[in-house]
């Protein structure tokens, strides 16, 4: 039994032997994890000034820039909306004004975000996998909120270029219509005419154009009747000379007769009068 009580009680000593080892081996196991991975501790302060400077006030100065562009935005739509102002009154300036501060709060936006995309992507993963799944899941948002900015932009141009296509052809077309308008019933082909007139010259070159303009109607008994005129006259003055000839002829013969009776009372006196000289 003396024996026996003896063994077991070395056998209790160098079990609280191994359980002491054991013991001072986890406690140093746990130092050197400790050592290993080191206290969490504040930042230094180039570090901390290094990330304000290169992150912190950009990002502060793109949201204030942004702020500023949006306050100017919703000025813009409040004076779009006053019922006592005119709708007309500035509304092109007032169109450039907001799609200038809409630009310009895009670009802001997009400049910040490329900042920040930047920042993410030359920062290191940690080794926690918290932490990396939270630089992931950043980056990822970033690169989508780029992607949607971008298209919106896209959209937004691709609207303004079709209103501004809009409203050249509709210029395009007024434009067109009143170059036609005086032209709809000349002939393409014909030559352009610019007619000069004098102020007192309008009511004849109106009735010379309606003469022109009337074709003239043909009587066929009025041309009858003025050639059966014609033809009677021509033989009228052809019986009237030949009567105008013959009368001539004897007053010719009449006055040759009158010349010869003349002539013979002449002989007869002056044989008279040889007769009283003898």
């Amino acid at each position: 039994m003396s024996s026996r009580d003896r063994r077991d009680d070395d056998l209790e000593e160098r079990l609280d032997e191994l359980e002491s080892v054991l013991g001072e081996l986890r406690a140093d196991l746990r130092e050197s994890e400790r050592d290993r991975r080191g206290p969490p501790r504040p930042p230094r302060l180039s570090e901390l000034v290094r990330f304000t400077e290169q992150y912190t006030i950009p990002t502060v100065i793109a949201l204030l820039e942004t702020t500023i562009k949006s306050l100017e935005l919703l000025r813009g739509t409040l004076r779009l909306a006053d019922p006592g102002r005119s709708v007309a009154e500035g509304t092109e300036g007032a169109g450039d004004r907001l799609a200038d501060v809409r630009d310009g709060a895009t670009a802001g936006l997009a400049r910040s975000l490329s900042e920040l995309r930047t920042a993410l992507s030359e920062a290191d993963l940690p080794e926690d996998a918290a932490s990396r799944s939270i630089i992931a899941d950043a980056r990822d948002l970033t690169a989508e909120i780029e992607s949607r900015i971008d298209e919106g932009r896209r959209e937004a141009d691709a609207a303004r270029d079709r209103r501004l296509g809009r409203d050249r052809d509709r210029g395009r077309g007024d434009e067109d219509g009143s170059r036609s308008a005086p032209d709809a019933g000349r002939n393409d082909d014909s030559p352009v005419q610019i007619d000069v007139t004098e102020p007192g010259d309008g009511g004849d070159d109106a009735e010379s154009e309606a003469a022109e303009d009337d074709p003239p109607e043909v009587d066929v008994e009025s041309e009858l009747e003025s050639i059966k005129r014609q033809i009677d006259g021509d033989a009228a003055g052809d019986e009237t000379d030949a009567e105008a000839v013959e009368a001539d002829d004897a007053h010719d013969d009449a006055d040759d007769a009158s010349a010869d009776d003349d002539a013979s009372a002449d002989d007869d006196a002056d044989g008279q009068g040889d007769d009283w000289a003898d």
